[in-house]
């Protein structure tokens, strides 16, 4: 059963190392074209032929909003789906109005080095905090501007609610992002998913790739 591992916005494949599977590139990222519309339905559609049927996809933040658009628009694709502390939605409605015409702003002033900076400090791993922000500061403007209005324009909620297939969610226990407002509503969109969390923050696959690895795994082998 293939693993398929998508990355957070501004990233790349190459950030989650070696993985028992394949991680791919997602639109306007590690020299992948952007997609047409910037949309986690549009990236789902992109990497399509990416993904084997009866993949596992797992995804990391913005990966796990594409992954969530995938299993609901290709529910016979996929054996499994895991979300790695993955926001179902802006917390405010004002971050979904404004954030395509501020995203292409601050990608390119102060930029992504600065973004990289910024953002990584909230890593708790030496070693993945270094990887994270070489990553993100040399990536692509336009990939992260497109990222960042895939995920303040995302609400994952009705598509949480379509799953049928297994569901393992991994949240951060002092992520900012997937608190317990967050675990309520995972468990009441859809409470077949197993909630698991690790003694992280939000960046999971930094801060402990080894303990994030043994979940996806144990969840893959519990699989029918």
């Amino acid at each position: 059963m293939t693993q398929v591992f998508l990355h957070g916005a501004g990233l790349n494949a190459e950030i989650w190392g070696e993985v028992p599977g394949k991680a791919l590139n997602l639109p306007g990222h590690g020299g992948r074209a952007r997609a047409r519309r910037a949309t986690a339905e549009e990236f789902a559609e992109e990497i399509f032929d990416d993904v084997p049927k009866g993949a596992v996809l797992v995804g990391f933040s913005l990966g796990g909003m594409v992954a969530l658009a995938f299993a609901a628009r290709y529910p016979e694709h996929l054996s499994g789906l895991v979300l790695v502390d993955t926001p179902i939605r802006a917390p405010l409605k004002i971050i979904s109005w404004y954030t395509p015409f501020v995203a292409p702003v601050v990608t390119r002033f102060p930029g992504t080095k600065t973004i990289a900076k910024v953002v990584g400090s909230r890593i708790e791993n030496a070693e993945g905090q270094a990887k994270f922000r070489t990553t993100l500061a040399n990536g692509n403007p336009s990939g992260l501007s497109d990222a960042l209005i895939v995920a303040g324009r995302f609400d994952g909620a009705a598509a949480l609610k379509q799953l049928k297939i297994p569901v393992q969610v991994q949240v951060g226990a002092r992520s900012l992002l997937t608190g317990e407002t967050y675990r309520a509503l995972v468990r009441e969109a859809c409470p077949h998913a197993e909630i698991v969390e690790l003694d992280t923050g939000h960046h999971i696959p930094s801060d402990n790739p080894s303990a994030m690895h043994a979940e996806i795994t144990r969840f893959v082998e519990g699989l029918p």
